[in-house]
């Protein structure tokens, strides 16, 4: 029988796959010994896996050599089938999971096990197939990926998902919306246990879907117990007004349905409505008395939109000289020959070959200012093209149509005044860029650096505009300081969180903002007022949490021995020395605890030029020494600087929500806007740092446990009580 396997076998190996190439080869030899001199000195054995009951293996010889395949008995695919090489596994899960003709395919064996990998062991783990699980995945895809439902019943699709996995049944549209719902919901519980009764910052910002329904959305940053900051959307919902008193009343029902009655601020922009907003939240935040401070601090700008604001209207004032360059940009990509004669006269001046300019989106100033500059490389071959280029000159003597004027003619070619205005503002929007970027950072604390980001901007218009060697910068200069104080303010006008929140940085603390001050030319008498109300705000808020603290965070010396409580009640004067003292260490416990604030300035700085300093895991590290304060920072590190995330942050114009959500419900466009967020999110640390009294319960077992210990091993050393009498 073994004789007759391998006949069987060696004819079916000697029969070559495809006939065509192996005839265009020439033959030098027969067939036969070809085959044989790829195993020479090789006694061959027959097969013995069962695959080869429903495969046939064969030799295919093409222009990279000869190798052995298996061909499918029931569909006829061809799979790699060297035993040395490959092995037949490949041929197994081709005949179990892909060849529906095989009748070893198995459609929905949700116990059959496949090797998978976790990205975060990176190690192989064996995992069965699940219809719920893969289900779960697939709603989770579509989500973060802003996929319409429709995607599932694309035929692409499902051919797609059926060659990854045959046994998954794909869900319809309507499976899709129920599971969207579904995760929706759990994720919220996830996010409402997290927050629990902590303080939260909140931020709200309006949306416009192309049906012009506009939508609010509303945003929550806190920490969590590892000191890790988070922003989560909460709320994506329409609204029919812009009043500030019906913003007011769907923020307010925002906040009642996750529970939320403990807001520290409210971050918006400079709307006049949203003043109204945060007045009617400190109203209904007092009415279930859990507003801080009477909501004299609640009230926060959005740092980003003040200097939006102050950008465009300084495009605005230059708009005639960023408008000739503009069209000088979009005269070169007009067309494929204007960019090639372009960068002809670049290679004449420059001796470059591929330069290129790009164009700017003017609704996001920054893509504005990387035009100004990338153009300013390229002033000279604008300037000779407007001289020797009849083509670019007649293009500026075109008619375009105006929004406001009809037809007018088109702006430029730019002189040499607009050359230096833009020079002139490539300097400021430099540093409003970089400013920008730091303050709509959503992974780190920005909270902390408003203050001096915001004073160095200050103090660099402030320089400029004594410098008069460049009169066009002193100009602009001038103009950014205008609008700065009119969209900044001054001290008296800012959230004194601003400056609590940048003394709280161990490598400045009070003596920077008096070094900062000086430098912007205040007054000593007037640095002095300064310091004494930032340190006043600190007092209050110290005080404002210390009276809500509860007396276990406050660690006091206590005694905890009843017995010893007894002896004390004794009217003998031992028991009265023991008491007075009791009571002097706790007066001097209590001193040192409403002494906190002052500690921490009289404790030593931080080295300032360490740029490895983290702030967060300093505090981190400090709360046993500064148990309230440490609450404070924490919160107040938690404000966001801005209402948007970077993505968003030049942006001029409004937010738009993308046709395919336009298209759906108010309830499943919030479940995929918040969903969608929360899934691209970084995980929670649901770590609590124990108490106190639970170290101490931990340590007495762990006492308990050595006693235990010791006892059992000095039992099981001590000889047998008849090993005496034996001796």
């Amino acid at each position: 029988m073994e004789a007759s396997q391998s006949n069987t076998l060696n004819a079916s190996i000697s029969t070559p796959s495809i006939k065509l190439e192996t005839q265009a080869q020439p033959q030098t030899q027969p067939q036969d010994q070809q085959i044989n001199s790829v195993n020479v000195g090789e006694k061959r054995k027959p097969s013995k896996s069962v695959v080869w009951l429903h495969c046939k293996k064969m030799i295919k010889k093409d222009a990279h050599g000869v190798k052995v395949i298996g061909v499918c008995n029931y569909c006829k695919e061809e799979m790699p089938a060297d035993s040395k090489k490959n092995g037949t596994t490949g041929l197994k899960n081709h005949l179990a999971r892909r060849c529906k003709l095989s009748p070893l395919y198995q459609r929905g064996d949700e116990t059959q096990s496949v090797l998978n990998s976790e990205t975060m062991g990176g190690g192989l783990f064996p995992q069965t197939f699940n219809q719920k699980r893969s289900e779960l995945k697939c709603v989770m895809f579509l989500i973060k990926d802003e996929m319409p439902f429709r995607v599932v019943e694309g035929s692409g699709f499902r051919d797609f998902i059926t060659e990854l996995q045959p046994s998954f049944k794909i869900p319809n549209k309507k499976e899709i919306a129920a599971g969207v719902w579904d995760l929706f919901l759990v994720e919220k519980a996830k996010i409402m246990s997290l927050i629990g009764d902590q303080r939260v910052s909140i931020t709200t910002d309006t949306w416009t879907s192309i049906q012009n329904i506009n939508y609010m959305v509303v945003t929550a940053h806190f920490m969590d117990n590892d000191w890790k900051l988070h922003k989560r959307i909460i709320n994506f919902t329409k609204i029919t007004s812009h009043k500030g008193d019906d913003i007011g009343r769907c923020l307010e029902a925002c906040l009642n349905s996750w529970g939320i009655d403990k807001v520290f601020s409210i971050t918006v922009d400079n709307a006049s409505a949203n003043d109204e907003v945060v007045q009617y939240m400190a109203k209904s935040l007092k009415s279930k008395n859990t507003i801080m401070l009477d909501g004299k601090y609640l009230h926060m700008r959005c740092a980003c939109h003040i200097l939006n604001l102050i950008v465009k209207d300084v495009l605005m004032e230059l708009y005639n000289s960023i408008e000739g360059i503009r069209n000088c940009v979009k005269y070169i990509h007009s067309s494929p020959e204007r960019l090639a004669k372009f960068r002809d006269f670049v290679f004449l001046e420059k001796n470059e070959k591929m330069a290129n300019v790009l164009m700017d989106d003017v609704t996001r100033w920054n893509t504005t200012y990387k035009m100004l500059d990338g153009a300013l490389k390229y002033k000279k071959v604008f300037s000779r093209m407007a001289d020797d280029n009849a083509y670019f000159v007649a293009y500026f003597n075109e008619y375009e149509k105006d929004a406001k004027e009809g037809l007018v003619k088109r702006v430029g070619p730019p002189v040499e005044e607009d050359w230096e205005n833009a020079q002139a503002l490539v300097h400021f929007l430099k540093k409003f860029y970089d400013t920008t970027l730091k303050l709509s950072a959503t992974k780190t604390c920005t909270s902390n650096l408003v203050f001096t980001e915001m004073v160095g901007l200050q103090v660099e218009i402030e320089k400029k505009m004594k410098d008069g060697r460049d009169p066009k910068l002193q100009r602009v200069a001038f103009s950014i300081k205008l609008k700065f104080e009119k969209f900044w303010g001054s001290f008296e006008t800012i959230n004194k969180l601003v400056f609590v929140a940048h003394v709280l940085d161990p490598r400045y603390k009070l003596q920077m903002l008096k070094i900062i001050f000086r430098n912007l030319g205040a007054e000593p008498t007037k640095i002095d007022f300064v310091v004494s109300e930032v340190k006043k705000c600190m007092l209050t808020l110290y005080n404002e949490y210390k009276g809500s603290a509860s007396i276990g965070s406050l660690q006091l010396f206590d005694l905890q021995d009843e017995d010893a409580k007894d002896e004390l009640d004794g009217d003998d004067a031992q028991s009265q020395l023991v008491r007075d003292l009791l009571q002097q260490i706790k007066e001097e416990q209590l001193a040192d605890i409403s002494n906190e604030v002052d500690k921490y300035f009289a404790d030593p700085f931080e080295n300032a030029l360490n740029k490895g300093f983290k702030l967060l895991d300093w505090w981190k590290g400090n709360q046993s020494r500064y148990p309230i304060l440490s609450k404070i920072a924490k919160e107040i590190f938690s404000i966001p600087s801005s209402t948007v995330t970077s993505g968003n942050a030049f942006s001029l114009g409004k937010r738009i929500v993308d046709p395919f959500r336009s298209s759906l419900t108010p309830e499943m466009v919030e479940a995929l806007v918040c969903t969608c967020d929360w899934l691209r999110a970084d995980e929670f640390c649901f770590y609590k740092e124990p108490t106190d009294e639970e170290l101490e319960f931990y340590k007495q077992l762990e006492e308990i446990q050595a006693i235990s210990s010791t006892a059992q091993t000095s039992t099981n050393q001590s000889p047998p009580l008849h090993s005496s009498s034996t001796s």
